[in-house]
């Protein structure tokens, strides 16, 4: 299958949760802006630090992720652009595969999935990247769910012009 991307922004992407983003030149101070709430209490907040490698056009995923109890949160560093591709859950808790959306972000959208959203793991375009990750997790195999796609879906996005 393969899927082409739109822009991302809050309204497209409020069915799968939060995205957190600036109006540009205005002075900004919004508190309690997003959501990440945990559905365990005995959970802790895990900050993760990662740094990861562009993937090549047009990116190749493998897999879904969810995280059923709590909401996951990435936050793009030095203008890090990403990948975003969602889908709902079905009523048997299986990702809706018919129903995925794609987005691309730009490196200041700090996007936030709500529990049990189905998406692909964090894949960076164009150049190098960085993001600081937050999670409720106890460290078991409940704190996140996969589900391997064969065959792999491509997607498709902008490419943008190169100096």
């Amino acid at each position: 299958m393969i899927i082409s991307t739109a822009v991302l922004t809050p309204e497209t992407f409020a069915p799968f949760g939060q995205v957190l983003m600036a109006d540009k030149g205005l002075p900004e101070y919004n508190a309690w802006a997003g959501r990440i709430e945990s559905l365990r209490p005995q959970a802790r907040l895990n900050v993760t630090y990662m740094s990861m490698q562009p993937a090549p056009f047009p990116a190749t995923l493998s897999e879904f992720e969810r995280h059923p109890f709590s909401h996951q949160m990435f936050v793009p560093l030095d203008g890090t652009r990403h990948l975003v591709v969602v889908c709902p859950s079905q009523a048997n808790g299986q990702p809706d595969l018919a129903n995925i959306a794609g987005f691309h972000a730009a490196g200041g959208q700090t996007v936030i999935y709500s529990a049990n959203v189905w998406h692909t793991p964090r894949t960076v375009l164009f150049d190098p990247g960085a993001f600081i990750m937050l999670r409720w997790d106890e460290g078991n195999s409940m704190d996140t769910e996969f589900f391997p796609l064969d065959p792999p879906l491509q997607v498709e996005y902008p490419w943008p012009k190169r100096p």
